[in-house]
């Protein structure tokens, strides 16, 4: 058994939207006691870092598995350029929750307009916050589910390289199969879930 403590934080980067992080361990085994670094790159200051703070209650970012029924169900993607992958990705609408106070229902209805154009109801929560990537960040992310109430026109950022078209559920299993696209993991395990859903 292996005790790991906690004993040190240091910020190697100063960015607005991401920054790099060492964390210093004591590590305990078989009454031995080493000390071990460990990188981490979060969204979060360092007061607020999911190692120091133990909290998974609250989301950084949210996605939105968006659905319009149709002759059949639809399910609303976007493909967007990504510059750490510089490729276009397959996904759902998504985006970070904007201070403090916005819940994950509040930021996926608020996202999809900005992203998509699309305003939704029935909004819930289908994934609580969870982590995205434990080995490298400590993200959490939810998912949430939602229907198409209105279209609209999108109010995407100026760098913002967005797409959007509803893809009918029948077309879901082939593109899950075409490895000339890359899609998000979330994105493949939510088309999952909506196939059986639909089935």
């Amino acid at each position: 058994v292996m005790e790991w403590i906690l004993s040190g934080i240091e910020q190697e980067t100063d960015h607005r939207f991401l920054n790099l992080y060492t964390l210093r361990y004591k590590v305990v085994k078989d009454g031995v006691e080493e000390g071990y670094s460990y990188f981490l790159a979060s969204r979060r200051n360092q007061d607020r870092l999911v190692a120091k703070t133990g909290d998974f209650s609250r989301a950084d970012a949210v996605h939105i598995l968006v659905v319009r029924q149709a002759e059949e169900p639809e399910v609303l993607l976007i493909e967007q350029f990504r510059p750490a992958l510089n490729s276009t990705v397959v996904e759902m609408p998504a985006g970070l929750l904007d201070g403090d106070d916005e819940s994950e229902i509040q930021a996926a209805e608020r996202e999809s307009i900005e992203e998509t154009g699309v305003r939704l109801r029935n909004v819930r929560l289908i994934c609580p916050p969870s982590p995205t990537s434990s080995g490298l960040s400590d993200e959490l992310s939810a998912v949430v589910e939602g229907e198409v109430d209105v279209l609209a026109e999108n109010h995407l950022e100026h760098f913002e390289d967005i797409s959007a078209r509803f893809v009918p559920m029948s077309e879901v299993p082939a593109l899950l199969e075409d490895r000339s696209k890359v899609l998000g993991l979330t994105l493949r395990l939510a088309l999952l879930y909506l196939l059986e859903k639909y089935r």
